[in-house]
C-alpha cells in the first residue's frame, strides 16, 4: 500500500475488528488508533478508584463488567458535541502522523461505530481524513445457515446496519476455531481481497 489513506473498521464486537488489524499489520505498514482509547483513558482513573479496574490495561472479563458504564459515558460526551468528543480527541495525533515524513505507515482506526449526527465518525473518516470504511461481520455455520455475531448492545444494533450501508469494502467471514487464527489461509485471504482492492483504489487516485 502505497499511498497513506486512512483505514477505518466497523463492525459489531467479537466480529473480529481487532483481528483484521493484526493480520493486515503482517501484510502491510499500518499504525493502529482508537477512538475507545481516549474514553478509556478518560474513565481510566475513575474506574480504578471505584472498581479496582484500570480501562486501559484490563482483561475482557474486566471489561465485560465495565462495558455499559464505558458507554454511557461515551454517549453523553457524543450528545453534548454532536457526536465531535472522541473525534476532537483522537484527530491531533493521526495528523502528526500523516504528516511524519519518517514513515509510510497507514493510520488504522480501529472502532468506528457512529454516524448519527452530521459531522460524525463515518463523515470525519471520509471526508475530514480522506479514508475508507472497512465493515466486519462474522458468522457461524449452523444446519446449513449462517448465524451472524450478534451486537452486544443497543447502541450497536442500532447502528451497525448504517456503518455497514456507508462500508466502502464489506468482509464476511466465518468463526475459525484453530489456536492461530493470524495463520489461518481463509482469513488471510479475506484481508489479502481487501490490500487487493485498496491497491487499486489508491493506484487510480495517482
Amino acid at each position: 500500500m502505497s499511498l497513506r489513506v486512512p483505514i477505518g473498521i466497523s463492525g459489531v464486537a467479537g466480529a473480529g475488528k481487532d483481528l483484521f488489524f493484526n493480520l493486515l499489520s503482517k501484510k502491510t505498514g499500518v499504525r493502529r488508533f482508537a477512538l475507545a482509547d481516549q474514553l478509556k483513558h478518560e474513565c481510566n482513573q475513575w474506574c480504578y478508584d471505584q472498581y479496582d479496574i484500570e480501562p486501559v490495561d484490563c482483561t475482557r472479563e474486566e471489561k465485560e463488567q465495565i462495558r455499559e458504564l464505558l458507554v454511557f459515558h461515551g454517549v453523553f460526551k457524543r450528545k453534548l458535541s454532536n457526536g465531535r468528543h472522541w473525534i476532537n480527541k483522537l484527530t491531533p495525533a493521526i495528523n502528526a502522523f500523516l504528516i511524519n515524513a519518517q514513515t509510510q505507515d497507514v493510520p488504522v482506526v480501529t472502532d468506528i461505530r457512529y454516524q448519527e449526527y452530521e459531522k460524525d465518525e463515518v463523515y470525519w473518516l471520509k471526508n475530514e481524513l480522506n479514508g475508507v470504511l472497512v465493515h466486519v461481520s462474522q458468522y457461524q455455520n449452523k444446519d446449513g445457515k449462517r448465524v451472524w455475531k450478534e451486537p452486544v448492545n443497543s447502541e450497536e444494533s442500532r447502528q451497525d446496519p448504517i456503518l455497514k450501508n456507508h462500508a466502502d469494502f464489506v468482509i464476511e467471514w466465518e468463526k475459525i476455531k484453530c489456536d492461530n487464527p493470524e495463520e489461518n489461509e481463509y482469513l488471510i485471504q479475506k484481508v489479502e481481497e481487501f490490500t487487493a482492492w485498496y491497491n487499486e483504489k489508491n493506484a487510480n487516485k495517482k
